[in-house]
């Protein structure tokens, strides 16, 4: 049978039942199945097929659409808008899914439960799904592991745009309008529902996006991480020589052994900036383009939660500004420090775990929710995004 042909006999079958009577589409159903042919019937909706029928006729119904399934090679699937009015269908059928639209921070969210799947093992009852590009997508759950990629490609960096960066993911670049300008603050507050797996594997992949660029990076990293975890996952991707060169990776205990770059401090906030006022100069000598990265809990857990404010600090803020840098911020908990950022930031993220899934939404500027894919099917972390739509 040609293409043509085969197309033609499929159109023939579709049938908009909205207006035919319920023994009219009675009817249909028992000829698809004393057919004996392979078919989907999609009853869509359940309310509309029964909408003038006494309880009898919605028996009789029942009993058409859903018995002798197998030896009449016809698969099912019934949509019930209003589970008030399903009757016993959820005892008859082999599996029930339910899909649901709702708000995160006036954001769209659609969601798909798995209530019933019979015979089946399912690894999760929840997951969220974007109808993006006209089709059904349900988000990965969670963090791709790295597998066994006995040739990993070589990290490919995403180029800078004139007057402008990019954070290592041209999904997140087109969610912020192309690029992040030169000199820009960004706030990413990150809930308790992310993994700190999953946050350094994002952060890792704008650091790697900015050093393998030639660009100086100083990381203020999280407690969850040393800074000698911190520069191991790092070198992965950027290796030790740029490592050494070009980062400088803040540490608070003072008995690790030197490293070029590793940046010992006092816990001190004084000299502390002044210490990281020195470091922070020397790296301009290869590029008045640096990249701050710094995670606003660590800084608060060492000085303290009374508002930071010494000589020097605000100066320092404004010439990173004027350097024309990348200024990334990363916070979990609320704190005076946070909210000096977030006065002076020009783009503020949010990422959380929903459902499974990791999303992301801008505030400033406002965007749509996307759900994050990060994998690592090169070999190195690649994060795309999904508009939920």
């Amino acid at each position: 049978m040609s293409g043509r042909t085969a197309r033609a006999s499929w159109i023939d079958e579709l049938h908009d039942l909205r207006r035919v009577e319920p023994d009219t589409i009675f009817n249909q159903v028992l000829r698809l199945k004393h057919s004996k042919q392979r078919a989907v019937l999609v009853v869509d909706s359940w309310e509309g097929a029964i909408r003038n029928t006494n309880d009898e006729g919605r028996k009789m119904l029942e009993s058409a659409v859903l018995s002798e399934l197998d030896e009449s090679k016809v698969s099912v699937v019934i949509v019930v808008e209003d589970s008030k009015k399903a009757g016993d269908l959820g005892y008859l059928v082999d599996g029930i899914i339910t899909l649901d639209q709702s708000e995160l921070d006036g954001r769209r969210v659609r969601t798909i439960a798995m209530n019933k799947l019979r015979g089946f093992s399912v690894p999760t009852k929840r997951g969220i799904f974007s109808l993006d590009k006209a089709r059904f997508t349900i988000l990965p759950n969670g963090l791709r592991q790295p597998g066994s990629n006995s040739h990993p490609e070589r990290l490919e960096p995403v180029p800078h745009p004139s007057g402008g960066f990019s954070l290592g993911s041209r999904g997140m670049d087109q969610m912020l309008g192309g690029s992040i300008p030169r000199g820009a603050f960004l706030l990413v507050d990150v809930d308790s529902s992310v993994s700190p797996l999953e946050i350094r594997t994002i952060l890792n992949m704008m650091r790697a996006n900015f050093i393998n660029q030639k660009g100086p990076c100083v990381i203020v990293p999280t407690a969850a991480y040393s800074s000698d975890t911190v520069a191991e996952s790092l070198s992965k991707y950027v290796g030790w020589e740029a490592i050494d060169e070009r980062v400088r990776i803040l540490e608070y205990n003072q008995s690790l052994a030197p490293k070029k770059w590793r940046l010992v401090m006092k816990s001190n906030l004084s000299d502390d900036v002044k210490t990281f006022a020195h470091a922070w100069d020397e790296l301009a000598k290869i590029s008045p383009h640096r990249m701050l990265d710094i995670n606003v809990d660590k800084a608060v857990q060492v000085y303290g939660r009374d508002e930071l404010s010494v000589p020097g600090l605000t100066e320092l803020g404004a010439n990173m500004r004027d350097t024309e840098g990348l200024n990334i911020a990363i916070a979990s908990t609320d704190s005076k420090l946070r909210d000096q950022w977030l006065s002076v930031v020009d783009y503020h993220l949010k990422i959380k775990n929903a459902d499974g899934s990791l999303v992301i939404y801008g505030v400033k500027p406002f965007t749509p929710l996307y759900g994050v894919d990060l994998n690592f099917d090169k070999g190195y972390p690649v994060l795309n995004l999904m508009q939920i739509v």
